[in-house]
């Protein structure tokens, strides 16, 4: 009898073991679809970069940016931030499909936002040192992303925006390990963030409009449903 219940008890773990793998599996088809928000992006983003808007651009300018010194170290964490979204997104696909969604309709929002801003406002930067101090490899990486990135369509920041979705989807992580998840994911975003104004990729102005674009993405993407619930509860009292 012992043995009858253990090897029911077996069966019941691996049929259940199954049926959770299955919903993963099912979970992932049905959020793949959000991956094809990348290419159009890139797409978006090279043809605004080409495209004759026929106006004049904008120059960008902080009295703050003359204060900050240039350095080639900060271009480490500045190259980290594609390979960092594109691991969050991995892992949260796999592990978190319902923060991975938050994640891409704050991308999704906040990116969209930014190109029709690029359109209607066109800016552009003059702070890029005219030469460097020091010649080692990490200028040398610096001299390339100079050359493939234009100082054109900078206000606002791309580059905080997107580390700020990363830090929102951080404070929604789960697991035993998700405070260091999110310590990890603050510190990647300060220097990120650091390093745009280090590198002369962005004015100070350009992160400051970009912080209120973060922010009102996170509240509809990420807090959209307590919001709702909030209201839901309000309603029957």
């Amino acid at each position: 009898m012992k043995k009858f219940y253990k090897r029911r008890k077996l069966r019941q773990s691996i049929a259940s073991g199954k049926s959770v793998l299955d919903r993963k599996i099912i979970k992932f088809k049905d959020n793949l679809w959000y991956i094809l928000f990348w290419p159009a992006y890139i797409a978006c983003f090279v043809g605004i970069e080409l495209i004759d808007v026929g106006q004049t651009y904008h120059q960008v300018h902080f009295f703050l940016d003359d204060m900050i010194p240039f350095h080639e170290i900060f271009v480490i964490p500045y190259l980290t931030w594609h390979p960092l979204i594109a691991i969050t997104l991995i892992y949260l696909l796999i592990n978190e499909t319902d923060n991975f969604r938050n994640l891409m309709k704050f991308f999704i929002m906040t990116f969209t936002v930014t190109m029709v801003i690029y359109l209607v406002y066109p800016t552009f930067l003059e702070l890029r040192p005219d030469h460097f101090e020091r010649d080692n490899i990490l200028v040398d990486i610096v001299r390339f992303v100079y050359t493939v990135d234009t100082p054109t369509n900078v206000c606002p920041s791309l580059h905080i925006i997107g580390s700020m979705g990363l830090l929102f989807a951080s404070w929604d992580t789960r697991g035993k390990d998700s405070v260091i998840k999110k310590v990890f994911m603050a510190a990647a975003v300060i220097f990120i963030c650091i390093s745009t104004l280090v590198m002369k990729q962005h004015s100070v102005i350009d992160v400051l409009v970009a912080m209120p674009i973060s922010f009102i993405g996170w509240v509809i993407c990420f807090r959209g449903k307590e919001i709702d619930q909030m209201r839901g509860d309000d309603i029957k009292l």
